[in-house]
């Protein structure tokens, strides 16, 4: 009897354990590990009441995706048009979001609520494409749109204000009255609006829905100041491109390196800059007049050297007055740091080449190689470079760019797949300080490897235009930009240009300068209206290449 009631409560036991395991191995669902990874975007399934619905009395808008949302991703992927004081209330059950809309909606009113990408699922997967769902008040929801690209290389939006008086750029730095998320494309389209004026903006997504700050966001100003939209018309073929403003020129910092030399740097770069009323003041307060040398490689950067060892510690650098062709800049600018008495008995270094480079030949011979130096170099005697290949003396011109940087190239130009070796001599510099090179003599090996090619493109335009010019850029080097000019039969032709894919764009030259104007917002001023053309231009080395007639895909 004994053992039957130990094996009774074993059984007991066991049940006790077993079952509820069971029962927690049969609810906890869970996808299967491994296969491929799941990447297939939410879908809206159903919006209830329907898209399109009128006479729509506000309350709840349910809208049901295809699997989980990521709760987290809501509040920033719904915007409701026109914007509604206070927000609607959104809420969130699994594969719904409701929003509850107040039942004091204004009359005869189109409202848009937009999902963009933003919206993710519960395996962090973003919707592929923003969607728009539209009610009305009324008896019959507008259909006008406005629509356009925006160009660049990152993320955009558009923003969209319907003028209800005369237009005043304070517009932009109220929120939007709609939003219209660009797709990878940079698409934007605004849907089911009603007649009227309307301005608009691209920003960078990351200010989607907010007002525009122009030092802080990058925005792109509309060929255009005002679109004014009939009933159910449609505006496509706006482009915009956002940039950055230039800020305002600032002396940032200055760092005393040596006893007698040091840099100061500006938050941008200068265009051949003119200075007036320059000077240092040291700890003792004596007045000292610098020499100012502009960074060839950073064009922010200025190498500052004193005729004289500055006292220890704390100094001042002043300029009365910094101008770019003719007009002032900057005035009254300083900056202080400190100094040090300590004597620099370092050696000279090389920052750049390094012990290797590889070029490739430009069409004029080049291209120039230039020699970055720790430290000022005050002289340098002729023997002080000397270029080898094949154990003969390649003849150089030495170009003293700046004090830090000595450049050079063959005077007959580099030969293209083939080996040199530069050879710079210790005992034929001369630092502003310091000692020079460690080792007597430095070598650096450049390989010339295949010339750059260059070739030619040219076509014509198929609609009239006195202003416009073209502009091509490298899609592999985008700091190289090419302009063409168009003759009086609509021809285009560029000339001697590198061989490589470019981008292609077509500038309506308002303003005559030969460049493409992005306008500003702050006084109002329209951008120029450009086209960007959809096709890569491959040019080829020694290949003039006509593209034939250009056609706009959508209207001017």
């Amino acid at each position: 009897m004994y053992y039957k009631n130990i094996i009774s409560n074993l059984k007991i036991i066991y049940w006790i354990i077993i079952i509820p395991f069971f029962i927690y191995s049969c609810a906890a669902v869970s996808p299967p590990k491994g296969g491929p990874e799941d990447t297939t975007p939410p879908e809206l399934v159903e919006s209830n009441p329907k898209a399109g619905t009128l006479e729509f009395k506000g309350g709840k808008v349910i809208l049901t995706f295809s699997e989980y949302i990521d709760e987290k991703s809501i509040s920033s992927a719904i915007q409701v048009s026109p914007v509604l004081d206070p927000p609607i209330e959104i809420k969130y059950d699994d594969d719904q979001i409701i929003l509850e809309f107040p039942n004091n909606l204004l009359p005869d009113q189109t409202y848009v609520i937009t999902i963009n990408r933003n919206l993710k699922d519960e395996r962090k997967v973003a919707l592929e494409q923003s969607i728009q769902i539209a009610f009305s008040t009324g008896k019959i929801i507008d259909q006008g749109e406005i629509k356009g690209q925006i160009h660049g290389e990152d993320n955009y939006v558009a923003h969209l204000w319907k003028l209800l008086d005369e237009f005043t750029d304070s517009i932009f730095v109220s929120e939007p009255l709609y939003i219209s998320e660009a797709n990878d494309e940079g698409l934007f389209s605004f849907k089911y609006l009603s007649p009227g004026n309307y301005s608009l903006l691209g920003l960078e997504r990351a200010a989607a829905g907010a007002a525009l700050l122009p030092e802080r966001m990058a925005y792109g100003v509309s060929p255009q100041k005002i679109y004014s939209l009939s009933m159910d018309s449609v505006i496509s073929g706006i482009p915009l491109r956002p940039n950055r403003e230039t800020p305002q020129l600032k002396l940032n910092y200055g760092e005393w390196v040596g006893q007698k030399w040091g840099w100061i740097n500006f938050n941008q770069e200068l265009d051949n800059p003119t200075f007036e009323g320059l000077k240092l003041i040291d700890a003792e307060q004596r007045e000292i007049k610098p020499r100012l040398i502009q960074d060839v490689e950073d064009k922010k950067k200025f190498l500052m050297i004193s005729p004289d060892t500055l006292s220890k510690g704390k100094s001042e650098f002043i300029i009365n007055d910094l101008s770019i062709s003719g007009a002032s800049k900057l005035k009254n600018a300083k900056i202080s740091f400190r100094t040090v008495s300590k004597v620099d008995t370092s050696h000279l270094k090389i920052l750049k080449p390094e012990s290797s480079k590889s070029i490739r030949l430009d069409k004029d011979g080049g291209p120039i190689v230039p020699i970055i130096f720790s430290k000022p170099i005050l002289e340098f005697s002729d023997s002080a470079f000397m270029v080898v290949s094949d154990s003969d003396t390649v003849v150089t011109k030495v170009n003293w760019a700046n004090p830090i940087e000595i450049s050079f190239k063959p005077i007959s130009g580099w030969l293209q797949k083939k080996d040199y070796q530069l050879m710079i001599f210790s005992d034929g510099l001369t630092p502003i300080e310091g000692k020079s090179l460690n080792d007597s003599i430095v070598f650096i090996n450049i390989k010339s490897e295949k010339a750059l090619g260059y070739g030619g493109l040219s076509g014509v335009l198929a609609y009239e235009s006195q202003s416009t010019i073209l502009e091509l850029i490298n899609l592999e080097n985008k700091s190289e930009i090419f302009y063409s000019s168009v003759n009086s039969n609509y021809e285009f032709e560029f000339n001697k240009i590198p061989e490589g894919p470019y981008s292609m764009m077509i500038i309506d030259d308002r303003n005559a300068d030969n460049i493409y104007s992005y306008g500003s917002v702050f006084p109002f001023k329209a951008s120029e209206w450009f086209y960007a053309h959809p096709d890569t231009f491959n040019v080829r080395a020694n290949w003039d290449i006509d593209i034939g007639t250009i056609k706009l895909l959508e209207g001017k």
